[in-house]
């Protein structure tokens, strides 16, 4: 009997076999369309975009882009509008076969090169807007004609289609963004060596705190008052402090990597992005060979995201794509368009002079709240945490926005508008209010430190871990200067910041007033965990005998920008203190505070007894008047922040407006200009929350103009206008 033999080949889906039957039977002259559009497409829409994300890190960075999906969406750009307008041709073809197909690629290739002349037109010519326009689809109408009419441009664009893949190549291997893509070399991938095999490895736990100038945690002794921040206090009682030391940077993004690998910021890392790409050997990469990581970063992301996930969330590939278009929109248009990548998610309250200092794609994290993020940092901290464990935190405490009371209420810090600044100088009266608000916020600040003193007491782990608690830079409020670029005066604030480390089982503190920059931090710490670092690094080791020999700073505006200041005389200054000179804290504890700068003996005094209540009475308009409709000065958000405009004339040189609160003098603030070119009626004062009575808050309001009169004051009551 003949058997039937049946191959045992698996069946295909029918739809595969009718696509490719469709795809066999279509003219050569389709694919050769597809193969021009791919060549054309990729020099209007492929090469620009590339080009401009590619130097963009910050972009990627800001999405939390993977490495799959910055190559997803660089085949998005290359492969899909080539794609995407050839199968309308091949839908022309079907519909009304070949000569249809013909006039539409004819009609899609000359809106191509009118989009191209467009693109070359706004880079070479003067031209924009309609007369761009023009000129572009006069040059598009004539290039598809001269394709229509000489078969040469047809073989010419044939031959252009490997450019797209070349615009990829570069994209992926040699711009900026490359970094993000290829694979990480680190001269700490391959091992750590320990020092020494004897001792166990201690748990480390490392708070960074920001924009924290050391002379607001003094007093005019140079010592930290206990009755002032108590918390600071307690932990420099068991701590090394080193008193001299100094951050290597004002700019956070070149500052906080600089500390954590070692070195000053050179040119080299100017525009790098703050990330694993740029810094490979750091502080993670390193302690990551022989420590668990627990690590909360802010605006770097150092540590490797398999070990330490991303900093921020993710935005997906969808937000990423449909920023993408965007940004091409802009490009193809006939106007101006800023066609800056790096720009998106940036934090909106960051002014343009900061902007331009560098890389800020993390800056949107500044809206987190850092009061969560503290509480979320402490409760990772367990006793039953395989040791050694590296805990690290950057908080931005007391870093802007200031927003915090010393007891860790709210107040309604956006009543006070950021005013216009001049190249990054703030205006007196205004940066006097805002370095008030910084001791306040420093105030709370405190309370923070003595919650993870608890919690590490809690979890037993005070006594064998090292603890270091650190600022990568301070905050300058010298009239003139800016706050985080080095000028002629601003050193002892900007560059002087807390650095306190807690060796394991040290229980007396020690004050060390060798010559510290934050270049020393990890040489400092591999010392003294007994780890050896494996790249070469600028600092040195602090543990021991000092090594630098040299008095004076370094400081780094900018990447490669080396400026040098004289210790001594600075650090004099740093020493001077500000909890009993600019405010009375020292002297009278919270309420010391509000008791800031010149007419600080004014506060808690009524006006009566400062100066002649009388005169012509002034207009004042307030902003948010209506939070002061009902106060309760126990809840967790009350209206501390007095803030509005003169608006029946300009204040005198010399005057300030005085808020008191129930008869007594809370705030003392001086005036401004919101605008450059405008008057100065704007103030701002903070007065104090125990001042209010609960009930109705508009009466309990009293505003005066006070201006010098003889030798002695004149208070103009002000009207406040709703």
């Amino acid at each position: 009997m003949a058997r039937t033999v049946v191959d045992d080949v698996p069946a295909r889906p029918a739809g595969t076999g009718t696509a490719r039957r469709l795809l066999g039977r279509l003219p050569r002259e389709l694919w050769w369309a597809l193969l021009e559009l791919f060549a054309l497409t990729g020099f209007v829409i492929a090469q620009p975009l590339l080009d401009v994300t590619g130097k963009a890190p910050d972009f990627f960075l800001f999405h939390r882009a993977s490495r799959g999906q910055i190559l997803a969406l660089v085949a998005v750009i290359v492969l899909l509008p080539a794609v995407g307008l050839w199968l309308v041709e091949l839908a022309a073809f079907l519909v009304a076969r070949q000569r249809a197909q013909r006039l539409v690629h004819l009609v899609l290739l000359t809106g191509l090169f009118t989009v191209l002349a467009l693109e070359v037109g706004k880079q070479l010519l003067p031209l924009r807007a309609r007369r761009l326009l023009l000129a572009a689809l006069l040059a598009g109408l004539l290039a598809g004609l001269v394709y229509a009419k000489w078969s040469a441009v047809k073989l010419w664009l044939r031959y252009l289609a490997p450019a797209p893949l070349v615009f990829a190549l570069v994209f992926v291997t040699i711009s900026p963004v490359s970094r993000l893509i290829l694979p990480v070399r680190s001269e700490s991938q391959s091992t750590v060596p320990l020092r020494t095999s004897s001792k166990p490895l201690p748990p480390v736990v490392m708070i960074l705190f920001d924009e924290f100038p050391l002379a607001s945690l003094l007093d005019s002794a140079g010592t930290i008052d206990e009755r002032v921040y108590p918390n600071f206090a307690e932990f420099a009682s068991h701590a090394t402090w080193y008193r001299n030391a100094t951050g290597i940077g004002g700019w956070t993004p070149y500052a906080v990597p600089g500390m954590l690998r070692g070195r000053y910021p050179g040119k080299d890392l100017k525009g790098a992005a703050p990330d694993l790409s740029s810094y490979p050997d750091n502080l993670f990469t390193m302690f990551g060979h022989h420590y668990d990581l627990k690590v909360f970063e802010t605006v770097t992301q150092l540590c490797p995201s398999d070990r330490c996930g991303q900093t921020g969330s993710p935005t997906g590939f969808a937000d990423m794509a449909k920023e993408t278009a965007r940004l091409y929109k802009g490009i193809a248009s006939p106007v101006e368009v800023p066609a800056d990548p790096a720009t998106v998610g940036q934090n909106p309250t960051v002014d343009a002079d900061a902007k331009r200092k560098g890389p800020t794609a993390y800056f949107g994290n500044l809206k987190y709240d850092q009061v969560r993020r503290a509480d979320t940092f402490m409760r990772s901290i367990n006793a039953g945490d395989r040791q050694p464990t590296l805990y690290f935190l950057h908080l931005l405490l007391p870093h802007t926005p200031f927003k915090y009371l010393p007891d860790g209420r709210v107040y309604n810090s956006g009543s006070q508008k950021v005013p216009q600044l001049d190249h990054g100088v703030w205006p007196t009266a205004a940066q006097q209010v805002y370095h008030q608000r910084l001791l306040l916020q420093l105030a709370y600040t405190d309370r923070v430190v003595g919650r993870l003193i608890d919690r590490l007491k809690q979890q037993g782990l005070w006594d064998k871990a090292l603890v270091l608690m650190t600022a990568d830079h301070g905050v300058g409020f010298v009239p003139g200067n800016t706050s985080r670029g080095l000028g002629s005066r601003n050193a002892p604030g900007l560059m002087w910041v807390p650095m306190f480390i807690k060796a394991p089982h040290q229980t007396q503190g020690r004050v060390d007033d060798r010559n510290w920059e934050h270049v020393d931090l990890l040489p400092t710490l591999a010392d003294m965990v007994g780890l050896s670092i494996p790249w070469k690094v600028d600092g040195f080791s602090q543990a021991g005998p000092p090594r630098r020999q040299r008095t004076d700073k370094t400081f780094y505006n900018h990447p490669g920008d080396l400026l040098i200041r004289p210790g001594p005389p600075n650090f004099r200054k740093v020493l001077h203190g500000e909890t009993d000179t600019l405010v009375r804290a020292h002297q009278n504890g919270e309420r010391g505070f509000y008791q800031f700068g010149a007419y600080a003996d004014w506060i808690y005094r009524s006006p009566p007894e400062v100066g002649l209540v009388g005169g012509s009475p002034v207009t004042v308009e307030l902003n948010d008047w209506d939070l002061f409709d009902t106060i309760d000065p126990d809840s967790p958000a009350v209206p501390s922040l007095v803030a509005g405009e003169v608006t029946s004339g300009t204040p005198p040189a010399g005057s300030v407006m005085v808020i008191a609160v129930n008869g007594q003098i809370g705030a003392t603030p001086g005036f401004y200009p919101q605008e450059l070119d405008a008057p100065p009626t704007r103030f701002g004062g903070l007065v104090p929350a125990f001042l209010y009575k609960p009930g109705p808050g508009r009466p309990q309001l009293q505003l005066y103009l006070a201006t010098k009169l003889g030798s002695g004051w004149q208070l103009q009551p002000a009207t406040i206008s709703t």
